[in-house]
């Protein structure tokens, strides 16, 4: 069976290595009297890490735990250079945060290992010797301690002699931390390959060249918290793919179990000035949003082939549909005319990214099922959507212990969820389904930032209400980008203060300076 979901990952620990460099060579020039000039080409550079984001992402599940670059070649005879090792780029998804944990060198591991050893000094000097340095066969390996350390001493010159690889405290190379909260335009550089080594024509004694260069191990930490402008919250089961399917048409799995979602999906809504919206799923008419892992297997299949297959489910049209009526809550017979937009001459007024993220279970604060996984996804998003599922025996029950769980998890994250929704209202009997939806009301109707709160019943399956949910998303969504622009204006403001009164206290310290050294427009009497 194909499930996409159990390939979601949206934290995991990964080691990273530039590509070490290559060897330089310690080859001769051949003549008629035998070898004569020294003429080693250099070691190519080992390959870098870059990092890269790809919106199409949702998951960590294809990075690897382990990611070294390529080797670079090494040098030959004829002052031949050795090729650069491959680079390698990582892709993750946008919201990925990526944090240095720790980093060590070659180089301070041997001396560590060294250390536990108890080796003098002469001895440790004779073995970096031997690590750092190759010689040419004539040699038989019987290289002078004079012509090592002028060899020592012209790498020091250069740099390239043992380079210390800077500790996570360093003030000069903090830790790296990246926020890719956006699209990146161009890559990052996340571990640079190790140097080449240097041919014999760079030392004194042609029989002597130098090794390449091994970057020293990263370890960085990969953390996904999905960026989209609505997230919806809700118990298992409850309908959050389907409401995403019916709003976007994105193919969310849809079917009649628990931990249905195991992969945050993310969809688009795009909503036109007179109300309408576009989505990819033509509902009109009353057809169902159904979908099982067969249709998404039959989907990818035809992608690989390149040619649509034969559609093996019939669509079931309801005779019968039931609608809630908003204002009234009273449930009606009625024919479903589902509001579609984006015909010629349509202007949009909107669009919004919606994302339907694993069911959330009692305890996920401590992270109990997904937990810490759920409330990471939808941790960044500004406007969050309560959906409950009608036919449950309460429904304010479950309000509250989401709300709890979004307290619990981080203080002040359930005030983002301005809106309730209640679904599978198609399935609810008409007098127990208002008395439902009475005691919902009561119960958001609370104190402080719960007193906004809208309930909304509708039926995901069937497109009943939805209008009214897409209208009021549309709406919430505006305010969070007028109160993020806002939050952007007074940062920086905050900023452009700080800086000016930087400048000015520098000013007048330097003005202070003067007056007392006599110099500049003051002179000391």
């Amino acid at each position: 069976m194909f499930r996409q979901g159990n390939t979601f990952v949206d934290h995991i620990m990964v080691t990273v290595r530039g590509g070490k460099g290559g060897s330089g060579a310690a080859a001769l020039t051949a003549s008629l009297r035998g070898p004569s000039s020294p003429s080693g080409g250099n070691g190519g550079p080992g390959g870098s890490i870059y990092l890269i984001t790809s919106p199409s992402l949702t998951s960590l599940a294809t990075l690897k735990k382990r990611v070294i670059g390529g080797q670079g070649s090494s040098g030959s005879g004829s002052f031949k250079h050795g090729r650069r090792g491959e680079d390698i780029l990582i892709t993750v998804p946008v919201g990925t945060i990526v944090r240095e944990t720790h980093r060590e060198g070659e180089e301070e591991r041997t001396i560590r290992e060294e250390n536990e050893m108890g080796l003098d000094r002469e001895e440790r000097r004779k073995r970096r010797w031997l690590r750092w340095f190759i010689t040419h066969p004539s040699a038989g390996g019987e290289v002078s301690q004079e012509e090592y350390a002028e060899a020592e001493t012209l790498l020091r010159k250069e740099g390239r002699w043992v380079p210390k690889v800077p500790d996570l405290d360093d003030p000069d190379h903090p830790p790296i931390y990246l926020d890719l909260d956006k699209k990146l335009d161009r890559p990052i550089l996340l571990a640079t390959g190790g140097l080449g080594g240097l041919g014999n024509p760079f030392f004194t004694s042609p029989r002597i060249a130098s090794r390449g260069i091994l970057p020293p191990n990263q370890t960085f930490e990969f953390e996904l918290k999905i960026l989209s402008d609505v997230g919806l919250v809700g118990f298992p089961n409850s309908g959050k793919s389907t409401l995403l399917r019916a709003l976007t048409g994105r193919k969310a799995e849809v079917a009649d179990y628990e931990f249905t979602t195991l992969n945050p999906q993310i969809g688009v809504v795009r909503v036109w000035e007179d109300g309408k919206w576009a989505g990819a799923l033509d509902l009109e008419g009353g057809e169902a949003v159904e979908e099982t892992w067969r249709e998404r297997e039959d989907d990818e299949i035809a992608r690989l082939l390149g040619e649509e297959l034969p559609s093996m489910r019939a669509k079931a049209k309801p005779s019968n549909l039931a609608k809630v009526d908003e204002a009234s809550t009273e449930v009606q017979d009625t024919d479903v005319s589902i509001p579609r937009g984006g015909g010629k001459g349509q202007v949009e007024r909107i669009r919004f990214t919606l994302s339907d993220n694993p069911g959330l279970l009692p305890l996920a604060s401590q992270n109990v099922g997904l937990g810490h996984s759920f409330l990471r996804s939808i941790e960044r998003s500004p406007v969050l959507v309560y959906v409950l599922d009608l036919t449950r025996p309460d429904p304010s029950s479950d309000l509250n212990v989401l709300k709890n769980e979004l307290e619990e998890y981080k203080e002040g994250l359930s005030g983002r969820a301005g809106i309730v929704v209640l679904n599978k209202a198609d399935q609810v009997d008409e007098d127990e389904g208002r008395k439902k939806i009475d005691r919902l009301k009561a119960a958001a109707a609370g104190e402080g930032e719960d007193q906004g709160v809208e309930v909304i019943p509708l039926s995901g399956k069937y497109g009943l209400g939805v209008e009214r949910l897409v209208d009021t998303l549309a709406k919430k969504v505006e305010i969070a980008r007028e109160e993020k622009v806002k939050d952007a204006q007074t940062q920086e403001q905050a900023k452009q203060a700080k800086r000016e009164q930087a400048r000015a206290e520098r000013l007048a310290a330097a003005a202070a300076e003067a007056n007392r050294s006599g110099s500049g427009f003051g002179l000391r009497r």
